[in-house]
């Protein structure tokens, strides 16, 4: 696995984080509104890591696990703690 395979899984985590949080606290969104800023976002931001070459350099299984493991657990925290 690359760094930019995990950096996307980061980019697509904390584009969901907030987004929603302006959906929740900030402005309430159409579904269909959030969704697209989310897609838009995403897509954005992984765009702009594609241009980065040290990005292609493998990462060890072992890291990898636990880079998505701490990715999993900041989106359960967060919804929990922000009431998303």
């Amino acid at each position: 696995m690359t760094k930019q395979k995990l950096l996307n899984g980061i980019i697509l985590a904390f584009s969901v984080i907030f987004v929603r949080f302006i959906d929740v606290r900030i402005y309430n969104m159409h579904v269909v509104l959030v969704i697209l800023l989310i897609v838009a976002l995403t897509a954005g931001l992984s765009k702009l890591a594609a241009r980065l070459p040290s990005l292609e350099e493998p990462v060890a299984r072992r890291s990898a696990i636990a880079i998505n493991f701490a990715v999993l657990l900041a989106l359960v925290l967060s919804f929990f703690a922000l009431e998303l």
